[in-house]
């Protein structure tokens, strides 16, 4: 296995507490060359869904590295510790729960995938075999796994191979096109209150320049949307729908939320429809 040198950190722990530090520092105790370049740690706790769609967007635009992914809420569980190497040369270390093969895929797919033995890896890196916490194996597994692979150290020889075919995947997001509008579920909801759907801008049709958003199987207001370009193009509490920095199907407000006003979240299926007499989005 090539020395990548990079270690990218996604998770859910948050800043406090030490979590994050407590994994920096135990890379750096292992192998202190070896940088470690954090994505975020502030994906909603246990929303594995959300931290893969993270890691899958963001990995891709660093150069080939070690990629350490802990959004685990089955650390108690017998969910398996995984190393992951992708066709780009990357390698994903995390739980086998479907935060890893979203990111493996966009990285050129999944070329073959190890079980993390801990004691081994733990050998491996001169770390006591016998201090291994049951709540904690970010800590104790799977950063000791990322430094070992970071600096050449061969999956063999701290891993177990297994079928990358029996990985856990996470079920794809819904989203249904008709010749009426579209149906998407809620991939994100971000700090500013945008709501992005699990539809590409280009696959919205028919094109129009205003929509009709109504949120499925909730007894909620209808509500109506601009296509714009801009935030700074809508009116204070005017609707809009727009192509966000992904290429989605976004919705959002003028300084303000639009999960609010929608009263929506992630998973929530939205109902597009083009508003009878509109013209065309430009």
């Amino acid at each position: 296995m090539s020395e990548l040198g990079i270690i990218t950190f996604i998770s859910d722990t948050g800043w406090g507490g030490g979590y994050v530090a407590v994994c920096e520092a135990v890379v750096t105790r292992i192998r202190p060359a070896v940088k470690v370049l954090h994505i975020s740690h502030e994906v909603p706790a246990g929303d594995i869904a959300a931290g893969a769609l993270i890691l899958e967007r963001i990995a891709p635009l660093y150069p080939p590295a070690v990629h350490l992914g802990i959004v685990d809420p089955g650390v108690e569980t017998s969910r398996r510790p995984l190393a992951v190497e992708t066709g780009r040369g990357d390698v994903l270390v995390g739980p086998d729960n479907g935060l890893l093969v979203g990111a493996a895929m966009a990285l050129g797919g999944l070329r073959k995938s190890w079980v993390v033995d801990p004691a081994r890896v733990r050998a491996e890196a001169g770390l006591p075999v016998d201090r291994i916490s049951a709540t904690f194996q970010g800590r104790d597994v799977y950063a000791p796994t990322a430094a070992l692979l970071a600096t050449g150290v061969e999956a063999a020889s701290v891993a177990s191979s297994v079928d990358p075919a029996g990985l856990v995947r996470l079920a794809p997001p819904q989203c249904e096109i008709t010749p009426e509008g579209a149906v998407a579920q809620v991939i994100e909801v971000d700090r500013f209150g945008n709501v992005g759907l699990a539809l590409r801008f280009p696959d919205l049709a028919p094109r129009a320049d205003r929509y009709s958003v109504e949120i499925v199987g909730e007894d909620l207001p209808e509500w109506t949307a601009r296509v714009v370009n801009t935030y700074g193009e809508l009116l204070p509490g005017e609707l809009g729908v727009f192509c966000d920095s992904w290429g989605q199907v976004a919705l959002a407000l003028r300084s303000a939320s639009a999960a609010e006003l929608l009263a929506v979240g992630r998973g929530m299926k939205v109902h597009l429809a083009p508003i009878r007499g509109s013209l065309p989005a430009g």
